[in-house]
């Protein structure tokens, strides 16, 4: 989970502006890509490659300033990665990540997304002689790319084929990955595979860039003309020409999806998707649950408002909504936030023992006029349980009457192997409820999207209780598909549906979900 951007100046380009500008007007757009930091590779003809990384986000526009040490540094192209990772055990997720070759052989990548048969594909290239100094799948593309170029290329003194090169990439692997390549001739390779979990936008502006980015809300404010990359494509633009060429390298007939948790959570509300923007989705979503959640919430005569809040920074369209229909059906509310946070870094991912210390310190009270109220909390996922029981009990503490929650989306059923870190049904919470529903109703929830409404209850009651909340209410799928900009049809819908995007993603799923369900009997 994290975002790439690209900036390439055109040959006859007349604009004042250079690469780094165009960087720093996209990089802070894509802050929800990832907060961790940012690396950049700038490549200069007769200079070669340049790397700049900035691990903290209050550095970021720094690292893309010009180097004072070499003002005679003109890149014409640069790649920069927006790290949404944080890394344990002396792991580095650092990115534009170089194979430290020599330099006429030198390439640079900038990933996002992840590979589901990773394992498989370094196996094949150990085997083959290839070392590693980590196990990030930026690394482990990267090392294919050299693999590829110096089996039909390199050795022969031939020049490099990218069309056939990501044809054969994009063949070997499964998984969500868009990625930007420099090499040391200047050129740049825009990259996205098959499946089209993961956003890739371009766009060529009217004073003479191409530019790059995870998503389109980063153009704006710019004059030109944008698109997606298609998934199964590539983009190549020549080094000393600046020629931009697209190429197929994808013989599937598949259709591609884009992942669910891009509209819902991880995607900018500025970006949007077929003229319609992830905030007016957002919106619609939590004006949807208002209509549910008027019929839960308890009717006192005269009593105080209930407060809206949301979960910062991704929950405040849905709170917007919710509150605007609330207010519509005659429900007594006023919106305003009760949480902040301290810390920038999302909880969602990592290992479990540092997602626990980020969540223990990110969250805050922003109000303590709380005492006796009710609180209803916007979110748009409940995923683990682990960050909204301890927001439910950090106002419980506060003297808060009762906490209730609105969830912008079904309860998540399926892991996610393609970025976002959920790597087993295991930790989330509908499978912690599951466990102890009658049979019947197991059985009936292993339906999933299907799950009847009364079923569906049970389980919002159940996982209420486990995070100390009055009420859970999530929306229901059929909801979901009739508010979402693609429907059914261009959004992978997996979390909630067990139908994964991909071949080794639904073997490796199935084995998952076949082990929870034969360790539940076996036990009982």
């Amino acid at each position: 989970m994290s975002g790439i951007a690209a900036a390439f100046l055109l040959p006859w380009s007349s604009s004042h502006q250079t690469v780094y500008d165009q960087l720093k007007h996209m990089i802070p757009k894509l802050s929800l890509r990832g907060q961790a930091g940012v690396g950049i590779a700038a490549f200069m003809h007769n200079k070669g490659v340049r790397y700049k990384i900035a691990s903290r986000p209050s550095h970021e526009l720094r690292a893309i300033d010009k180097d004072e040490q070499d003002l005679e540094f003109t890149p014409h192209v640069a790649i920069a990665h927006v790290c949404g990772r944080v890394c344990t055990e002396g792991e580095s997720d650092d990115q534009p990540t170089p194979n430290r070759r020599a330099t006429s052989r030198q390439l640079t990548i900038s990933l996002d997304g992840a590979l589901v048969n990773a394992r498989e594909v370094r196996a094949e290239l150990v085997a083959q002689g290839r070392t590693f100094a980590g196990r990030t799948d930026a690394e482990l593309l990267l090392k294919l790319v050299e693999h590829i170029c110096e089996r039909d290329y390199w050795r022969q003194g031939l020049r490099v084929n990218y069309e056939n090169v990501f044809r054969e990439i994009d063949e070997r692997i499964d998984g969500a990955i868009s990625a930007l390549l420099l090499d040391t001739e200047g050129n740049l390779v825009a990259f996205r595979n098959r499946y089209g979990l993961r956003p890739l936008e371009f766009m060529q502006t009217d004073d003479g860039f191409l530019l790059f980015a995870s998503e389109n809300c980063a153009f704006a404010g710019l004059r030109g003309k944008s698109d997606q990359i298609v998934p199964g494509y590539i983009k190549y633009v020549d080094g000393k020409k600046g020629h931009c060429i697209d190429r197929c390298v994808s013989d599937s007939q598949r259709a591609a999806k884009l992942c669910a948790y891009e509209t819902l959570y991880l995607g900018s509300p500025d970006t949007s998707i077929q003229g319609r923007s992830h905030f007016e989705t957002r919106y619609s979503i939590g004006f949807s649950l208002g209509d549910l959640i008027a019929r839960r919430l308890p009717t006192e005569p005269d009593a105080t408002p209930i407060i809206v809040a949301s979960m910062p920074h991704t929950g405040g369209p849905y709170a917007d909504g919710l509150f605007s229909s609330l207010v519509a059906r005659g429900v007594s509310a006023e919106r305003r936030e009760v949480i902040e946070t301290q810390i920038s870094e999302r909880t969602l991912i990592g290992p479990s023992s540092e997602r626990k210390r980020r969540i223990a310190h990110k969250y805050r009270l922003a109000s303590t006029d709380v005492d006796k109220r009710t609180i209803l909390i916007a979110d748009e996922a409940l995923i683990r349980g682990d960050t909204s029981r301890t927001v439910t009990n950090m106002l419980l503490a506060a003297g808060v009457k009762a906490v209730h929650w609105g969830i912008g989306s079904p309860p998540i059923v399926a892991p996610n192997y393609y970025g976002v870190n959920i790597e087993t049904i295991g930790e989330l919470a509908f499978w912690r409820t599951w466990k102890g529903l009658s049979a019947q109703q197991r059985k009936q929830s292993l339906l999933f999207k299907d799950v009847e409404p009364h079923v569906l209850k049970t389980i919002e009651g159940r996982i209420a209780a486990s995070i100390n909340a009055a009420t859970v209410t999530y929306l229901p799928f059929p909801r979901l598909t009739s508010l979402l900009p693609r429907g059914s049809e261009g959004i992978d819908l997996s979390p909630f549906t067990f139908e994964m995007p991909t071949p080794a993603g639904q073997t490796r799923a199935n084995r998952d979900l076949h082990n929870m369900v034969a360790d539940h009997y076996s036990a009982a």
